[in-house]
């Protein structure tokens, strides 16, 4: 029962990793299969937010459950992706590794299938879609994951459904807020370099000035 409860948290930690305001949810278990659905809208724009999600080696900035999560290799327009989590619930912790193939599949829409014999899960599928909407953005996620190990019949999905969303609401203000750092480090890098070109100016013209009064 623990690794089931540590797999609630995890399915948000790898997977959903957006920010923003949560519009519509869905969370089940059908036949063993435990099926989620989220609808947000995210203050940052569409190129970044894809920009975030395809640059793999980011993901544990995003989400700090995320320990390692790197690009194995690339097959056509597909990306390999080796994830590694630890995450916490209550006093039950749990190490899981992901391997997926990534797909972009046009501007709205990435996939990513669990390769199941290199990973900690039976059956795993995502979609994301990303919806342009000027300066924010709607994100509509979906995902069907089934764990590689025995589920207890007994947890209802209102259970199921507090967890997931209250573990979903802290994970996903990550992206935003990893978008917003590297704003802020743009701007400041600008202004470091608007800086240093202002005093090379400075510079250049007290050596001038020097230069003529010799």
């Amino acid at each position: 029962m623990s690794r089931f409860l540590l797999l609630i948290g995890l399915f948000l930690s790898i997977n959903s990793v957006f920010a923003g305001k949560l519009l519509n949810s869905y969370v089940n278990e059908i036949d063993g299969h435990f099926v989620l659905h989220l609808d947000m809208r995210v203050n940052a724009k569409r190129k970044d937010i894809r920009s975030i999600l395809m640059d793999f080696s980011k993901m544990p900035a995003v989400n700090k459950t995320v320990l390692e999560s790197r690009l194995l290799n690339t097959v056509g327009d597909k990306y390999k992706i080796y994830f590694v989590s630890r995450g916490c619930l209550w006093i039950f912790c749990q190490t899981i590794k992901q391997v997926a193939m990534v797909s972009e599949l046009d501007n709205e829409y990435i996939m990513s299938v669990v390769i199941a014999k290199e990973s900690d899960l039976k059956y795993g599928r995502a979609l994301w879609r990303l919806i342009d909407e000027g300066s924010t953005t709607r994100i509509i996620y979906d995902s069907d994951y089934v764990p590689d190990f025995w589920v207890p019949p007994l947890i209802g999905s209102a259970i199921v459904k507090d967890k997931m969303l209250s573990e979903g609401l802290k994970t996903i203000n990550g992206l935003e807020r990893v978008i917003n750092q590297e704003k802020s480090g743009e701007t400041a890098k600008v202004a470091s370099d608007s800086k240093i070109r202002t005093s090379k100016r400075l510079l250049n013209r007290r050596q001038t000035t020097i230069s003529l009064l010799k």
